[in-house]
């Protein structure tokens, strides 16, 4: 099938490297960022570079030779500047191992999957399930005080202003528009919840690794603990850091679909959860699920056509919800699927488009970047 994604989603590839010695390991994540806008433990040519996870006590002097030798340089492409990061790794320490992975670039999803509910019933598999407001339900069920929004247009803000405006929920921007258009919105049904401290929270935590400001502003937003303290463990704090951890380790066994956000549009909960067997995670989202579908009778029918799938991002960025026999360990051999993609210009496109190449195929883990299966 045609990459149908706006070009900013196909052209930027993001770079990890895993640097190993002995027994001490740690992976560099390189993205773009010429702005020197996102958090990073080092911004370098051009890049942001972010330990994901802890840095090993081990690895300490490795990585200050690696930031002296990355410091002065030019702006230059991903991969010469991985290349450059594993000739300096090499020379500093020869008997380090190296290795480089080009990662697959994720998609930005807009704001207004969001801004509204399902005109119609959507109890059929493919009814139109979008937008979807599970943070309004969530605000309004009492299970947060904030609601967060991001947006990156002028268009989108005034959309969602309009939308929560509707529900009762005043609106107000925290901080400047950034670069990229990105801005951010909390909205509380008391404008008096919307508190200076909550206010200084989200601006610290956009400025850096702010453990505290992150904390309290993931409990008014309603995030359970667990997954709170699960975030703050994983290095960068961002989608390639959280997706690297769900990519670690063995297998898990088939999850709820109630813990879906690998794909980030069928997502109830506006938290990563810490595991996908998260118990505090699925009874919010089982509770979510309930007021939608008490909102949109049979919307919780279509979601699951969806959700209890195989999700994966594949190493073009592209999320994918599969069924089939088997499973990602063996062979997992595909009888429908289904891919997720933004629309351009940060606008509600159509979402889920039918991916006929991928019936048929047998996949392992091995075969994608990232995977979950939710059919349990």
């Amino acid at each position: 099938m045609p990459d149908a994604r706006p070009a900013r989603y196909r052209d930027a590839v993001p770079a990890r490297i895993e640097l190993g010695l002995d027994d001490a390991t740690v992976v560099l994540a390189l993205d773009e960022d010429a702005a020197a806008t996102r958090r990073a433990w080092l911004h370098a040519a051009g890049h942001a570079v972010v330990h994901v996870g802890p840095l090993p006590p081990a690895l300490e002097p490795l990585a200050r030779a690696i930031a002296r030798g990355l410091t002065a340089l030019p702006p230059t492409s991903t991969t010469a500047l991985a290349a450059q990061v594993a000739t300096i790794a090499r020379g500093h320490a020869p008997a380090v191992r190296v290795a480089i992975v080009l990662a697959a670039a994720l998609p930005r999803w807009s704001s207004r999957l969001r801004t509204g509910m399902p005109p119609r019933p959507s109890g059929r598999p493919g009814a139109r399930l979008w937008p979807f407001d599970p943070e309004l339900i969530g605000l309004l069920g009492g299970h947060r005080t904030l609601v967060k929004r991001e947006c990156f247009s002028d268009a989108a803000e005034a959309d969602d202003r309009a939308w929560l405006a509707a529900a009762k929920v005043p609106l107000v921007r925290v901080g400047p528009v950034e670069p990229d258009g990105r801005r951010v919105l909390l909205g509380a049904l008391d404008p008096g919840a919307i508190t200076a401290d909550l206010t200084a929270a989200e601006l610290a935590v956009r400025r850096g690794h702010d453990l505290g400001a992150a904390r309290t502003l993931g409990r008014a937003l309603g995030y359970p603990s667990c997954c709170i303290e699960a975030f703050l463990d994983t290095g960068g704090h961002d989608d390639h850091a959280l997706i690297a951890r769900l990519a670690a380790g063995p297998m898990p066994p088939p999850a709820s679909p109630l813990t879906v956000w690998l794909n980030q549009p069928l997502a109830l909960v506006s938290h990563v959860p810490c595991t996908l067997a998260c118990a505090p995670t699925r009874a919010l989202a089982a509770a979510l699920l309930a007021d939608l579908d008490r909102a949109v009778p049979g919307f919780a029918d279509g979601w699951r056509a969806l959700a209890a799938r195989v999700h994966v991002l594949d190493h073009r960025g592209r999320g994918l919800a599969l069924t089939g026999t088997g499973d990602l360990a063996r062979g997992l051999t595909i009888t429908d699927a289904v891919a997720f993609v933004p629309a351009p210009d940060d606008a509600l496109g159509e979402v889920v488009v039918a991916a006929p190449e991928a019936v048929g195929r047998t996949i392992t883990r091995a075969d994608v970047a990232a995977a979950a299966d939710h059919r349990g």
